[in-house]
């Protein structure tokens, strides 16, 4: 009887290891299912990033990597003195020539900083400094495009247009554009002469050009020029090719980022200069032709890149 119940209850054993080998194999099937469902989803992963990071080059501006662009708008000229600098947060703060109310600028690795010719860092601006700084509007600051540093010892520097020149007495008087004050000084044989057209020489220097001197201080009030450079003379044209950055339809004009020397000019234009006005609009890259009179540079010709390129796109569609 032993031996008969033995021979019964065995296959009961056995169906019962059998269900629990069959469970255990279901949950393994499970478990493989599922890593190869998470492996398939990582490997897809990776077309899903390149096709965000393609979006992303679409930006060229990485505000981890690089310095944020250039702000837009006009760049206006001050000169001045240093009364602070603040070399850990890269702000100094100008007193204008000719009085006026301070101002705060901040300097970082979009500014260029010269000092006495030779570019430098914050570091090499001290208080006390004569200053001259191209800024711009950059939101609620004001920002530091350029900055160049000239010492009492070295190179004094003047801008502006000439009131009266003396060939017999060898002097020139330019009224100096930041300060409005008429400055007097001496021109002689060592004197060098270019333009912004190339060469240049004294008879390029007549009442009415626009020039930037810069000049030795003397102590007998004497300063002799060393470089004279004609930035215009009445009469002559100039081409200016760059991005509209100002538009004013009410006096027909409009500033351009002239691209070969890196300045702001403004421009005036006639009714038959622009073929279509509704074109010029901030950000547009025009060529203009103009020129200078004497007191501004009236354009004869605008060409509006962007409106010749959107033309072309629509005959091509």
């Amino acid at each position: 009887m032993q031996i008969i119940r033995r021979a019964v209850i065995m296959p009961a054993w056995l169906l019962t290891l059998a269900a629990t080998l069959l469970a255990q194999q279901n949950t393994l099937s499970a478990q493989q299912n599922a890593a190869a469902s998470s492996t398939n989803s990582a490997l897809t992963r990776p077309t899903t990033l390149s096709q965000n990071s393609a979006k992303a080059d679409d930006n060229p501006y990485d505000p981890l990597l690089e310095p944020p662009p250039l702000p837009k708008g006009r760049t206006t000229l001050i000169g001045g003195r240093a009364t602070s600098v603040d070399h850990v947060r890269n702000r100094l703060t100008v007193q204008p020539f000719g009085g006026g109310r301070k101002l705060k600028v901040f300097v970082d690795e979009r500014s260029h900083i010269y000092r006495n010719g030779v570019e430098t860092t914050v570091l090499g601006i001290h208080k006390g400094d004569r200053v001259y700084v191209d800024t711009m509007l950059d939101g609620d600051k004001v920002f530091a495009r350029n900055v160049r540093v000239l010492t009492q010892t070295g190179l004094a520097e003047v801008r502006g247009q000439v009131i009266s020149a003396d060939p017999q007495k060898g002097t020139i008087s330019v009224r100096d554009q930041l300060s409005a004050h008429l400055v007097t000084f001496a021109v002689g044989g060592a004197t060098r002469y270019s333009s912004s057209k190339g060469g240049a020489t004294s008879c390029d220097v007549q009442p009415g050009s626009l020039i930037d001197v810069q000049f030795a201080p003397r102590r007998d009030n004497r300063d002799v020029a060393d470089e004279v450079v004609v930035l215009a003379k009445p009469g002559e044209n100039y081409i200016f090719s760059g991005v509209v950055t100002i538009v004013d339809m009410r006096t027909r004009s409009f500033f351009v980022d002239n691209q070969s020397d890196d300045q702001t000019y403004e421009v005036h234009f006639g009714p038959n200069a622009v073929s279509d006005t509704r074109a010029l609009k901030v950000g547009s890259e025009v060529t203009a032709r103009t020129t200078f009179d004497g007191k501004q540079y009236t354009a004869s010709n605008v060409r509006i890149e962007d409106a010749k390129q959107s033309q072309e796109e629509s005959k091509a569609q």
